[in-house]
């Protein structure tokens, strides 16, 4: 076992990269710049994403708490009578709109588990409610976007972006682009996992959308990580 320098967690002794913080053990060891940044291109990939999303998110389980909360809101309401009329759909958009809420507070609460800050589902609620119209459009254009299919990873990563470094919706999109250039491989092996790992607790009974709930929120640190080590590389 060997500990972490940054985050003092313990490790297996022959992994290349901290599976709670994503620091490179490699750069313990003298380097130029250049072997470096090769590095961290090429082994620090889609599984070492996803597996610090996972250690991320099982160290800190309330970082699942906003998912859930919507998982659960659509469960009770798919099995509301389907004759409430007017009601019904007031129902249903009052749901809608606070599992929008909830997804950017997902994000948000996934940021400060990324960065061990304390979490806490109100504050990020009123965050994502202070920034309600911002989201908003971003969504109403990235789902524009989505209709092309191929721009999807780009969309998701403006969601990100846009929480993590609270920049607008244009700056993000212009982040997102340029990510996507970067990381397109380990993005879209991200993606296809995770599409395999819905369709699988698809065949779950009664949990299926609980447990689809907890892989996005694992994707979306992974997401989070793509990003930062993307930073980091521009930083060296």
């Amino acid at each position: 076992m060997k500990s972490c320098p940054k985050c003092e967690a313990q490790n297996e002794s022959d992994v290349n990269f901290c599976n709670t913080c994503g620091y490179n053990f490699s750069t313990d060891s003298p380097q130029s710049d250049t072997d470096s940044l090769s590095l961290n291109r090429s082994e620090k990939g889609a599984i070492e994403h996803l597996q610090i999303g996972y250690n991320i998110a099982l160290n800190q389980p309330i970082v699942f708490l906003p998912s859930l909360i919507a998982g659960l809101l659509g469960i009770l309401v798919s099995y509301l009578p389907g004759n409430g009329g007017y009601n019904l759909v007031l129902i249903g958009l009052a749901s809608s709109i606070f599992s929008f809420i909830l997804g950017f507070a997902s994000t948000d609460m996934s940021r400060d588990a990324y960065f061990k800050q304390p979490l806490d589902l109100g504050r990020s609620v009123n965050y994502v409610v202070g920034r309600f119209f911002e989201f908003l459009l971003a969504a109403i254009v990235g789902g524009l976007l989505s209709i092309t299919i191929i721009l999807i990873p780009v969309v998701i990563f403006m969601f990100v972006i846009m929480v993590l470094d609270e920049t607008s919706m244009w700056d993000s999109f212009s982040s997102a682009l340029d990510v996507i250039r970067s990381d397109l491989r380990d993005v879209i092996v991200i993606l296809l996992l995770s599409i395999v790992a819905s369709v699988i607790v698809g065949y779950v009974p009664f949990f299926s959308s609980l447990l689809d709930s907890v892989i996005n929120v694992i994707v979306g640190i992974a997401f989070i990580d793509v990003y930062i080590s993307y930073q980091k590389r521009g930083n060296q």
